[in-house]
């Protein structure tokens, strides 16, 4: 997904996984330039995906570092330190990834349950930091290069595959995290979620266990130019 308008300068840097496309949809809707969109699917940022140079980031698939350069054109900048808007990001805020049910099964007792305590505590703490360890090494390496960070958080919506419970522990722990580098969060969980903490129907994408719709898109639009985009 290329910046909308090729002579206007874009407003921010969009990367991400699938998740991004809805907010690249929203912006063109509302004719925000910017430039980027998705660079590969959640799995691909739980792992080692980048490796740091001076000034920039250089994304080891060679697909990512394509779709990477391309987005960088826009600005005519040949380094992620010298882009001068803010970075939108969904990068390693694949939680329904992170929570799929047969990785927890082992920390649970023989009913389903996990042992009081568990996904507040250490280990699970543990776990989760080493899962998304690539993820937030991006995050603080973007910072460290003086960038305006947004990190928006995911639909709230967990597949058949995945744990309800891993996922709310994951993201409330990965929100302290990002927090902590100096992330601003774009969180539209009280607009789109119903009263049990899910999405409502009205923003997830129709035949799609996973992905918002453009109207949730255009609620992370709304948030983002709220917080000064």
């Amino acid at each position: 997904m290329k910046t909308p308008c090729s002579i206007t300068t874009p407003r921010f840097l969009l990367l991400g996984d699938s998740h991004a496309g809805v907010i690249g949809k929203a912006a063109q809707a509302r004719e925000l330039p910017f430039s980027g969109g998705p660079l590969g699917t959640g799995r691909d940022f739980a792992i080692d995906f980048f490796s740091l140079t001076r000034h920039d980031v250089v994304f080891r698939e060679a697909e990512m570092e394509r779709l990477y350069r391309q987005a960088l054109e826009p600005f005519e900048v040949p380094q992620l330190a010298k882009v001068g808007v803010p970075l939108v990001s969904t990068l390693g805020l694949s939680l329904h990834y992170l929570a799929t049910a047969p990785n927890w099964t082992c920390y649970q007792t023989p009913d389903g349950e996990f042992d009081e305590g568990f996904l507040a505590g250490p280990l699970f703490e543990s776990i989760v930091d080493t899962l998304s360890r690539p993820a937030l090494a991006f995050y603080e390496q973007a910072r460290a290069m003086n960038l305006k960070v947004f990190a928006v958080l995911p639909p709230q919506r967990v597949p058949e595959l995945s744990d309800s419970r891993v996922f709310m522990a994951a993201q409330a722990l990965l929100i302290e995290r990002l927090q902590g580098l100096g992330i601003e969060l774009i969180d539209v969980r009280a607009a789109a979620n119903d009263e049990q903490g899910f999405q409502r129907s009205a923003y997830c994408e129709v035949d799609d266990p996973l992905h918002g719709n453009l109207a949730f898109g255009e609620l992370i639009v709304e948030q983002l130019l709220k917080q000064g985009l």
